[in-house]
């Protein structure tokens, strides 16, 4: 690309995640250096902590000049398709021509179609050789085309017996027109060398070889301004048609640099998400997630599998676990709307935890079930744990500890691993072998899922050496970036073909069959697409100054011309005044953008300037007539002389007696008349006219057609007696020039009539690819939103953004928070477990686990009220339910604060365990079943983390949750057990409690606990007064808007999570004053 046209594209940033491939190749790493001014920076540290690639500014250069070959190439039949045409018409006109001429014209005839012909060679062939045969012929080709219609035009010109600078001057015009618009050419190259030898050639060559005609140093210096004007408006719409396929260049870019970093947060997250959930299971959440439904239940993610073999371990000290191992039917899947955890359940996962409890330190404790399964590969000797354990003896379980491996496991790719690891023991370590090993690792890890855990551990130690990753692999990661940026860069814009691929969205007018995307692109306009208006301004100027030079000067003929240029100018500088609002005063660029934003009149204005250019120039060809027939410039006789006509039907019977008079008056200059430069001039009209943006290729293509028929009539019809005198200079040819001109006119139309449905289609093709550029974004951004909307309903926020952020932390490196004042809670069904069975009426249990369900989701739908919004979920246990408040890193106390401010949470933490009750009362009134809540509340400092590096699990833990369980399983179905430290904290908040007494407590020996009573009447406002101290803590203000109060709460995990995060302060306040007046601040009795 061009120096100058490379140093104004945009510098860029973005997150370059490489994706995962498993092609083996090796790459030198590279030294790190500070980014130059001339680099673009792809990359950056993000949202997660990629790092930074640097993208070289002649790398992203070399890319955009690629791209802007490859796009205009497309053009490059019609420069073809123009060439033949004249090439058609130097054949067939004029007739009288010598026969070397013709030889000489046929066989640039064919020269022609051969390269149309050549183009076409290799271009879907999949073989290697043809396809570099073809990109060579791309580069030749417009090279070749060029020089053929130079020689071409040269070669007609000097074998013309009889010539003059006007014959082909239609052509000239046309010709450096269409180099700047279809050659797919550099600037330098086209501008400086072929630019200026088709001028050169174009105005020299016609004077050279002409005849000696009156006027002709008048004659060259006209075709010098129409040639140059020709030159100048393809040179505009050449820039104008770099700025767009610029725009949609860095538009992609851009794009795609935001599509890798959402890509690499989604990934990030898929990771993180998987890590917790089965594939299968992930992806019908995902699915699901925003949809509808009608179900009566909510969605149960849940599955039958049979012969599953269940491990129950405990580790009983820092060496020795009791494991325990069964074999049987399992329900896998998740329960509830938030804090996912896959999970098992049945009556043989309640046995497993049976064969842990009863096992030994250090021993594998199996059943007999699980024996069967084992094909002999190991010894074992019975271990007598029906004897230790009821339920394994109820069941009819025997049970045996594994003493010896017999058939030894070995993983295929822990083989391949351990092969790489000796090899690396015996040679030097090296990137190149490091990256060999990770690619070796991934293809293994893909074949043998089962042994990714230890199989990964071992590759992190080979990348992170405690903690701090090597230089040379930051170098190699960064190069890797770099690549997979570039070439995701290049697939973007260099390999779309999107002048084909348009064909199926378009039908053959090349309206979209998209109704909405056709009114889109009828709305949308590009960024100064009003400019090519003043092409339309340029040319009627030029008309005044060219036919100053060669035309009879009249005042008359002045005032014709120049009158449409008031109009003309007025429209062009109204619609093109929003393109220079850093220039104008702002009242008249607002007046442009309402201008033009209305697409009826826009379109009506350009179509106005496009008649009044063309009718301008008819007009002038029927005042020229008159004008020549009402001063005498040329008698009756001469006219009669030279036409061979008795009669000649003039003008000036067509125009009032008066207004011929006023004519008269007029002198003429000169009697020397050249009438087919009205109608050379008359392809400058249309090619101002090809170039206009506003209008679409059909209402460009029924202009150029009618403005040129009504051309060639005045040529034929008209004019024929002017054009008589002209012939006789060239010694009465056998086709007039009248009829040459006419034809070579609608050689021009013809060829910008397809020329402008190009450009129509170039247009729409950008607009498409801008669409499609916006549905990836939004398709990517909708993933990671589904994404995200998941992970953080499989852990808390700050956490899932830890694990997201931190993408390069080691595997041992969990994430852990310390909170000293936390309040606990737990709340079970105890008589669930009755109500549990695996008939073949309730689906083996599912039906069961269904109603389980309907009570966690509705339990999980109160944590989306506002005034719970600081309650998290820890998770499900069966049918317990176990959540925490506190547990939040905003959270900024004083020391010296008051109790009711620092344990505000606790007293909403019991309003949510009032809510849970009547929850669960509603569905037992809609379900006539008989549940009920036993819960247990502690308060204290609490340590919350993730355990596990592969399943990642979001719990809390230490003594406060410990007597909290203590308080839930020693209490009273119906009732919260609290302790007695966390009763004198809530006296405060207005709650009334009942001694129960001394309660033996595991680890912590015999401590007083309270049953929660209810509200005293005094104090019934007080936990609305704690709610609302709590919520100022995390909500701001927000202007109020209206909330309809709903009984019924239905939180599904169709309902995205980011969505009713971004509720509004007001709309919390609503829905809290809401609930208010139900249950938040009623009195009542706990004890049934």
């Amino acid at each position: 690309m061009p120096e100058e046209k490379a140093s104004n594209l945009e510098n860029g940033q973005t997150t370059a995640a490489s994706t995962p491939s498993k092609t083996k190749r090796q790459r030198t790493p590279t030294r790190r250096r500070p980014p130059n001014e001339g680099d673009v920076v792809a990359g950056g540290v993000g949202i997660t902590g990629g790092g930074v690639v640097i993208l070289p500014q002649h790398v992203l250069n070399e890319l955009y000049h690629n791209y802007s070959i490859k796009q205009r190439r497309s053009g490059l039949k019609w420069f073809l398709f123009a060439a033949i045409l004249f090439n058609i018409w130097t054949i067939c006109i004029p007739w009288e021509q010598a026969l070397p001429t013709r030889v000489v014209n046929c066989s640039m005839l064919l020269a022609y179609l051969a390269l149309t012909a050549l183009l076409h060679i290799g271009r879907r062939s999949e073989q290697p050789a043809l396809k570099r045969f073809h990109h060579s012929l791309l580069t030749i080709v417009p090279r070749a085309l060029w020089f053929l219609s130079m020689l071409h035009f040269a070669a007609y010109e000097m074998l013309q017996a009889n010539f003059s600078p006007r014959d082909v001057l239609g052509w000239a015009i046309l010709l450096n027109f269409l180099i700047y618009v279809t050659l797919p050419l550099p600037l330098i190259f086209l501008g400086l060398v072929i630019g200026f030898c088709t001028y050169f050639n174009c105005l020299s060559l016609p004077v050279g070889f002409s005849r000696l005609d009156p006027l002709i140093s008048d004659q060259a210096a006209a075709n010098a301004v129409l040639i140059a004007t020709a030159a100048l408006i393809g040179l505009l719409y050449y820039f104008m048609g770099e700025a767009k396929q610029k725009r949609a260049f860095l538009e992609a870019k851009k794009s795609l640099e935001v599509k890798m970093v959402i890509e690499e947060q989604s990934a990030e997250q898929e990771r993180l998400l998987l890590s917790v959930l089965p594939k299968h299971v992930a992806i019908k959440m995902r699915e699901d997630l925003g949809s509808s439904s009608s179900e009566a239940f909510k969605k149960i993610y849940m599955s039958r599998h049979e012969n599953v073999r269940y491990v129950q371990q405990k580790a009983n000290s820092p060496v020795d676990m009791r494991v325990g191992i069964h074999t049987g039917a399992v329900l896998a899947g998740i329960l509830g709307q938030r804090q996912w955890q896959f999970d098992v359940y049945s009556k043989d996962v309640e046995l497993a935890n049976k064969m842990e409890s009863s096992g030994k330190a250090g021993r594998v404790h199996i059943s007999d079930k699980t024996l069967a399964f084992l094909n002999g590969e190991f010894e074992v000797e019975p271990a007598f744990g029906e004897k230790r354990e009821e339920l394994l003896r109820i069941a009819g379980l025997k049970t045996y500890f594994i003493t010896k491996v017999v058939k030894p496991f070995a993983s295929p790719c822990g083989k391949k691993i351990n092969e790489l690891k000796s090899e690396n023991a015996n040679h030097s370590p090296d990137s190149n072998a490091s990256s060999n090993s990770s690619n070796e690792s991934n293809d293994c890890a893909d074949d043998d899922n089962d042994a990714t855990v230890d199989d990964e551990e071992l590759l992190a130690q080979s990348v992170v050496i405690n903690g701090h990753s090597p230089t040379a692999a930051e170098d190699e990661e960064e190069q890797i970036k770099l690549e997979n940026f570039k070439q995701r860069l290049k697939d973007e814009l260099v390999t779309r073909d999107g002048h084909e691929n348009l064909t199926k969205d378009t039908n053959i007018f090349l309206r979209f069959k998209n109704p909405q995307l056709e009114q889109a692109y009828a709305v949308y306009r590009e960024p100064y697409s009003s400019l090519p208006l003043l092409a339309a301004l340029l040319v009627q100027c030029i008309d005044v100054l060219y036919s100053y030079l060669v035309l009879p000067r009249s005042t008359l003929h002045f005032i014709n011309i120049a009158a449409p240029l008031v109009p003309i100018a007025m429209l062009v500088a109204i619609s093109i005044a929003e393109s220079f609002s850093g220039m104008l005063p702002k009242f008249f660029v607002d007046v442009s953008k309402r201008f033009n934003d209305i697409t009826f009149v826009r379109e009506l204005a350009a179509i106005i300037i496009a008649l009044t250019i063309g009718l301008s120039n008819v007009i002038d060809m029927f005042f020229f007539v008159t004008f020549v027939r009402t001063e005498h410039i040329v008698s009756e006789s001469e006219f009669n002389a030279t036409g061979g006509l008795e009669e000649v039907a003039t003008a000036e019977h067509l125009l009032p007696e008066s207004f011929v008079e006023q004519m008269r008056e007029a002198v003429p200059t000169e009697r020397v008349l050249y009438p087919s430069y009205l109608s050379n001039f008359s392809v400058l009209i249309l090619i101002a006219i090809a170039v206009i943006a506003q209008l679409t290729h059909l209402t460009k293509i029924l202009l150029l057609l009618s403005i040129a028929a009504l051309h060639c009539y005045f040529n034929v019809c008209i004019m024929q007696d002017l054009y008589t005198l002209e012939d006789d200079l060239a010694h009465q040819p056998v086709i007039s020039t009248r009829y040459c001109a006419s034809g070579l006119l609608l050689v021009a139309a013809l060829s910008l009539s397809f020329l402008a449905r190009h450009m129509d289609h170039e247009d729409r093709v950008i607009f498409k690819w801008k669409t499609e550029v916006a549905e990836q974004k939004e398709t990517a951004n909708d993933m990671r939103q589904r994404n995200e909307a998941l992970v953080y309903n499989v852990l808390p926020v700050h956490v899932a953004e830890h694990f997201m952020k931190n993408t390069k932390r080691s595997h041992d490196d969990l994430y852990s928070q310390s909170y000293a004042e936390v309040g606990v809670l737990f709340a079970s069904m105890p008589n669930f477990s009755d109500f549990y069975s695996e008939e073949t009426v309730n689906n083996q249990g599912l039906e069961c686990l269904r109603f389980l369900n309907e009570v966690i989701s509705d339990f999980d739908a109160l944590l989306e009220l506002p005034q719970f919004q600081d309650i998290i979920k820890i998770k499900t246990i069966g049918s317990t339910y176990m959540a925490a408040s506190g547990i939040n890193l905003q959270r900024n106390l004083r020391n010296d604060a008051p109790i009711t401010e620092r344990w505000s949470h606790l007293a909403v933490l019991v309003e949510f365990a009032l809510e849970l009750k009547h929850a669960l009362q509603g569905i037992n009134e809609q379900s006539f079943n008989h549940f009920v809540l036993k819960m247990g509340i502690n308060h204290g400092p609490i340590t919350a983390g993730v355990i596990g590096a592969r399943k990642p699990h979001y719990d809390i833990w230490g003594n406060t949750v410990n007597v909290a369980s203590r308080m839930e399983s020693t209490g009273k179905a119906g009732a919260v057990q609290v302790t007695e430290e966390t009763c004198n904290i809530l006296e405060q908040f207005g709650y009334t409690f009942l001694q129960r007494g001394l309660v033996a407590v595991k680890g912590k020996g015999q401590l007083m606990t309270y049953y929660l009573q209810g509200k005293s009447e005094s104090s019934a406002a007080e936990p609305k007064a704690a709610v609302e101290l709590h919520e100022k803590e995390t909500v701001a203000a927000a202007a109020p808007v209206s909330l309809e109060c709903s009984t019924e709460l239905e939180a599904d995990i169709k309902t995205p999570l980011l969505k009713l995060k971004a509720q509004d302060a007001a709309t919390e306040a609503a829905a809290e004053t809401c609930l208010g007046n139900g249950t938040v601040g009623e009195s009542q009795s706990l004890l049934e």
